[in-house]
């Protein structure tokens, strides 16, 4: 194990808290008390630069690299056996597929979850559609006209694959991968936004040095 990997397993250490072992598993949860991401509250941990989710760290220091999905080409999801999403007790997880994950969360009831990201998505959609120019959607939105460009570029290029998935897997299903994928995106959008802000902080340091 490398150095650094033992020091983000540190860290990932220190902020597990055990909570009583849900019905049905002998071993508690390890829930993260740290920062959380996406709109199921998973932990999220820095790792080489880039945020990740913290249980999925910890399946990696104890399996290695995630298998990859021969169908996708990307790698498999993580299910929470014990429906905790922050849980990092890897004896609470198993590999799947990301069907497999949404098709789980509806049967608990999780699919109605509020999502702002999706309002955003949604309701931009519906001002493009009734002429509005990006400035004006990203002003009632109250967000940037690139964070605006970036939805609707989103749901342009999503739009085909959406309709497919209504109908072969159904409304439910359909819109929680949809969830899933813009959430996935806009994250790495957010990232990515902040560490440029930050080397531009440092930048317009270093210059007034």
């Amino acid at each position: 194990m490398t150095r650094q990997t033992t020091s983000v397993i540190d860290r990932l250490k220190d902020k597990l808290k055990e909570t009583a072992a849900p019905y049905g598993l002998p071993s508690p949860c390890q829930t993260f008390a740290g920062a959380k991401i996406g709109p199921d509250g998973h932990g999220a941990i820095w790792h080489n630069g880039t945020r990740e989710y913290a249980h999925r760290v910890a399946w990696k220091a104890e399996h290695g690299p995630i298998p990859i999905d021969q169908e996708t080409g990307k790698p498999f999801v993580i299910l929470h056996l014990c429906d905790n999403p922050a849980c990092c007790n890897v004896d609470h997880m198993e590999v799947g597929t990301q069907t497999e994950n949404v098709q789980d969360s509806i049967s608990k009831g999780r699919h109605g979850r509020p999502s702002a990201t999706m309002n955003k998505l949604n309701r931009a959609v519906e001002l493009a559609d009734a002429g509005k120019t990006t400035a004006a959607i990203a002003d009632e939105l109250k967000i940037s006209e690139d964070e605006a460009k970036r939805l609707l570029a989103f749901h342009a290029e999503d739009a085909s694959l959406y309709a497919a998935e209504r109908i072969a897997l159904g409304p439910d299903t359909a819109e929680e991968m949809r969830r899933y994928r813009l959430t996935r995106e806009y994250e790495a959008v957010i990232s990515a936004m902040g560490l440029l802000n930050e080397a531009r902080h440092i930048k317009q340091i270093d210059l007034c040095v």
